[in-house]
């Protein structure tokens, strides 16, 4: 439509706004946009023309001409605060979360009853980790719109954040109340009583949510999660296959598929999604990038190689790729060739300390030891808490003969080992761990160990151990609590040694599972990368334990899993017992023994971390 300058001019220029809006509400963004051009051609000056056409221009995603157009907006009318709240929004999409900020604030000293700028600039201060401050800027939506469901919903998102889960629950319900059909609620209800163990109330908010948008994929996929969470293995197995069946360029669906498949023992399965997904997008770099990972974990250093070349071949400035190809080569024992294309990477990406380590691995495993150590102790400047590099840096330290190793390992001071009393109401403690062990054996749901894991010849159980609400798991975590409180107020005060360094009286655990081992099965040698603390309780254990000349079954510490020199070597050994717990530095190189018995070994394991300092 034409619109011309005439003394109708404002019913005009309303009328068009009017027919812009309709055009956009029908699905024709395109007419609208040049509906609001045609205004702005006659009308230069035309501020909410000019507003209209920066929206529907950034839902387009041209972000820049965006920001052009309500930069302009602003400059012809500082004092109109929907466009100082719409500019806000798009600020935080390009990733300028203070400017947003100041938008937004501007938006609401312009307009002081204003729900959506409170709602915004709520979002904002969460994104910043502001979450009181965030909740503050929400509440006052909800004061200004009772009844505001999304920043409600908001409200709960924050709270979740806050780890506050029952008060995120109850927002939700509140957002729920006054919108049944908030998709968005819906969904993070599930995710929150996920999060509060409570499985089964939690698909049915999944459920709603996909028939409220059934093109979610994130919901899909957190039912698919919350299923293989509850035992419904098969279930699980479809929800995660359609996933990739209407997402293939979806990464987790692919990992957790592949997953779930392999602990069911369905080896038939191995590496088919990929195969849907190549299907459907060709020789993805992402998704060759994610099947060679696959295949390294299953040692298949060759076929690893010929994906990552693939790959290199469509993206050969990737260095990502670079980087898994140099692994996959020294997977293949071309140790030489893999530091050279390894250092290539580390070199591209100066900044990644897991770069580096991936190349000390390969240094120490080409008897570069040397090397090895000056890779691993310029990748701890960038990140001198992580427990690969430490544990690493240990191996170039014995190899080298390097007396700084002591400082760094000490078995006798730091590995520590608590007989846990049994908890009130149990005549003993044999009474206690028979229980405990059938409480952890009705979550033992698997046929294999996860084939990403340590674990060979036995099962894993799933998710957080420490969510389970059973009484005789819910005591051990209080009877473990206490543990950990002695071992970490015993550390010594020595800046110089990590895990001291990190002593602290509050703590959080980052995981916890319990293993169960077969006869022949074992732990292979491993560290803890997300631990600071980590552990071993010991629930069930077969005969074959208590031979101490064989010490079938014992925890091992010291021998590493790159088979160096003859140094690498298991330097102590601990028995185990039930009912005993065993703490130690997670960089601490660990493994069992094997044993042969006709009965399981189950433990419970952990890995602890000082607690950061709640945010404000």
């Amino acid at each position: 439509m034409t619109v011309t300058q005439n003394s109708d001019s404002a019913i005009r220029i309303t009328n068009a706004l009017q027919e812009a809006n309709r055009q956009r509400a029908a699905g024709r963004p395109d007419l609208a946009e040049r509906t609001c051009r045609e205004i702005l051609a006659a009308y230069p000056e035309q501020v909410a023309a000019l507003n209209f056409l920066a929206l529907l221009v950034r839902d387009r995603g041209d972000l820049a001409q965006a920001e052009a157009l309500f930069r302009r907006g602003i400059e012809m009318a500082p004092g109109e605060a929907n466009l100082h709240n719409n500019y806000g929004n798009l600020q935080r999409r390009l990733g300028d979360l203070a400017g947003a900020e100041a938008s937004l604030r501007k938006a609401i000293r312009l307009k002081a009853t204003y729900p959506e700028a409170y709602l915004n600039l709520g979002v904002v201060l969460g994104d910043l980790g502001r979450h009181e401050e965030a909740v503050a800027a929400l509440r006052r939506a909800t004061v200004q719109r009772p009844g505001y469901a999304d920043a409600l919903m908001h409200i709960g998102v924050q709270l979740r954040e806050m780890g506050k889960n029952e008060e995120a629950l109850r927002s939700y319900d509140a957002a729920l109340a006054a919108q049944p059909a908030h998709f968005a609620a819906h969904y993070n209800r599930g995710d929150v009583l996920v999060a509060l163990a409570r499985f089964d109330d939690a698909l049915p908010a999944f459920d709603t949510a996909l028939r409220l948008n059934p093109a979610s994929t994130e919901a899909r996929y957190a039912r698919a999660n919350t299923l293989a969470r509850t035992g419904r293995h098969e279930e699980a197995l479809e929800t995660y296959r359609q996933v990739i069946e209407t997402a293939p360029e979806f990464l987790p669906a692919h990992q957790e598929y592949n997953a779930l498949a392999w602990t069911m023992g369905r080896e038939d399965l191995n590496f088919t999604s990929f195969a849907i997904a190549r299907s459907k997008l060709g020789d993805m770099p992402d998704l060759l990038l994610q099947e060679a990972e696959q295949r390294l974990r299953f040692k298949d250093g060759a076929a690893a190689e010929q994906l990552l070349q693939q790959a290199r071949e469509r993206a050969p400035e990737r260095v990502d790729l670079l980087n898994a190809l140099g692994r996959a080569i020294s997977a293949q024992g071309r140790f030489e060739e893999s530091v050279d294309v390894l250092q290539d990477a580390a070199y591209r990406q100066a900044g990644s300390a897991d770069y580096q380590r991936d190349l000390a691995i390969a240094l120490l495993r080409a008897n570069r030891p040397a090397e090895a150590m000056r890779a691993l102790e310029r990748a701890l400047t960038q990140a001198p808490h992580d427990q690969l590099l430490l544990a690493f840096l240990t191996l170039a330290y014995r190899e080298l003969g390097d007396s700084r190793l002591a400082g760094l390992v000490d078995h006798e001071k730091y590995v520590r080992v608590y007989d846990l009393p049994p908890p009130v109401g149990f005549a003993d403690a044999n009474s206690y761990n028979n229980e405990l062990a059938e409480e952890l054996m009705r979550l033992h749901t698997r046929k294999v160990e996860p084939f990403d894991q340590s674990l060979r010849g036995g099962t894993q159980t799933m998710g957080d151990l420490f969510d389970d609400r059973s009484r005789a798991i819910a005591q051990l975590k209080v009877s473990i609590d206490a543990a950990v409180a002695d071992y970490a107020a015993s550390l010594p005060d020595d800046p110089a040694n990590p895990v001291a360094a990190r002593k602290s009286s509050v703590f959080e655990y980052t995981g916890s599972w319990s293993c169960r081992l077969r006869t022949g099965g074992f732990h292979d040698n491993h560290v803890h990368h997300k631990g600071w603390i980590s552990s071993a309780y010991y629930a069930a254990l077969p005969e074959a334990t208590k031979d101490k000349s064989a010490q079938q079954g014992w925890l091992k510490f010291g021998e590493s899993n790159i088979a160096l020199s003859e140094r690498d070597r298991p330097e102590q050994l601990v028995q185990p017992t039930v009912g005993k717990l065993v703490l130690f530095p997670s960089y601490y190189w660990h493994g069992t023994v094997p044993f042969a018995s006709n009965d399981a070994r189950m433990t419970v394991a952990f890995d602890v971390v000082p607690k950061p300092a709640a945010k404000n």
